[in-house]
């Protein structure tokens, strides 16, 4: 029967099995557990599918097709208003290299959901079983995904709200640039509203990589580089990460190795720019649905160029926020004295690494080191605090 009762042939009705289950899965689930959230897992479904379940895009291959398949799946995902997927980081079927393995860790790192997966009978899949330098560079970037974990919780709770989803396919924000749609850049995406990411295969060091308009920096050496096409390198160690210009992203310097862990201590790496931006940071106690009741903290952040400002909003909500203290890390901002709330403050110049430099064994880890840096970026500090703070320079 279909939903006005006429009769139908189960051809037509088949993939609602998986809508239904999930479904069925997440209200049990809910109720059963009463005040703590479901977490449901599918790779089937149908229309409405993220309602009830995250999606990951099934059996794969360990090969750089899949990888890259991936990418692309979880993009077209995001368009029909699945916000939160992923795929097996180095492939359920068959056995990845080193690099394959490297590279698809780099990739899961910045996905919405990401696990390591792999059918019996295949060779071991953990960061250890490939070398050191893949476990190397596989600590690198699985503990920058929780030193981001804020910045992806609140990309998930926008997608929660308003359906964009936390991997966000070019076409989303800049579907009037013909680049766009070039097969060339296909699977590029941006993580989140500010991280541009540039997939890239395993067997390559050099990737074409197109910027829309605007103002762009390398994530990890604040190198600026110019909007349209170009070549960029991507050396195994490092994957191809941009930033747009006026971003705000939350960092956790102490994170560790789960949510639980993430410190005491927050960071707002805020880059300069010539337009306008806003940003929602978001907190809750990542069990319970007390958020619907308020028990939540969001934070409006605002970038304002023509007032050379940046004003941190007095939260709302009645969760108490985890961190203590918050430092703002000013990316491309010459000036050494900023006014915070009319008072003159000097900030602390310093290098920034997001990653670190792979194993000693490495005969080029100077030139390594350098090429991770964010060369004198600005730090003010704080303690946290529910009073408006209003910076300008």
């Amino acid at each position: 029967m279909d939903f006005d009762g006429n009769p139908e042939s189960i051809r037509r009705g088949r993939n609602l099995y998986g809508l239904q289950m999930s479904r069925s899965s997440m209200e049990g689930a809910k109720e059963n557990l009463k005040n703590e959230r479901p977490f449901v897992l599918t790779r089937s479904g149908f229309a409405g599918i993220q309602r009830y379940s995250a999606v990951w895009t099934g059996d794969n291959v360990a090969n750089d097709e899949h990888m890259l398949l991936g990418v692309r799946l979880v993009n077209s995902l995001g368009l029909s208003g699945v916000g939160i997927a992923g795929y097996d980081v180095g492939g359920f079927v068959g056995n990845a290299n080193e690099h394959l393995y490297a590279r698809w860790i780099q990739l899961g790192s910045f996905s919405a959901f990401f696990r390591g997966h792999t059918m019996i009978n295949s060779r071991d899949s953990e960061p250890w079983a490939y070398g050191e330098e893949v476990e190397d560079i596989s600590r690198n970037y699985i503990k920058l995904r929780y030193k981001l974990m804020n910045y992806l919780y609140s990309a998930v709770r926008e997608a929660s709200v308003s359906g964009i989803p936390v991997a966000r396919s070019l076409a989303i924000d800049y579907y009037d640039q013909e680049e766009v749609f070039d097969g060339a850049f296909h699977n590029q995406y941006m993580y989140g509203p500010s991280l541009m990411i540039a997939p890239v295969e395993s067997y390559k060091n050099l990737v074409k990589v197109f910027l829309p308009e605007g103002n762009w920096v390398e994530f990890f050496t604040d190198k600026p580089v110019e909007s349209g096409v170009h070549i960029a390198e991507s050396p195994i160690y490092q994957l191809p990460v941009f930033v747009k210009e006026s971003s705000i992203i939350p960092v956790c310097p102490e994170a560790a190795v789960n949510t639980e862990n993430l410190g005491k201590s927050m960071e707002f790496h805020v880059y300069n720019g010539s337009v306008y931006n806003s940003y929602q940071h978001y907190e809750d106690d990542g069990i319970s649905y007390d958020f619907e009741n308020q028990s939540y903290h969001l934070r409006d952040i605002e970038f304002i160029p023509a007032e050379n400002a940046l004003v941190f909003h007095a939260p709302k909500g009645e969760y108490p926020t985890k961190f203590s203290t918050f430092s703002i890390i000013l990316h491309g901002f010459d000036e050494d004295t900023f006014v915070v709330n009319g008072i003159n403050v000097e900030s602390k110049s310093e290098d920034y690494q997001f990653i670190q430099p792979i194993s000693n064994f490495d005969p080029f880890r100077e030139e390594m080191e350098g090429n991770l840096q964010c060369k004198g970026v600005k730090r003010l500090h704080f303690d946290y605090s529910k009073e408006e703070i209003k910076i300008t320079w």
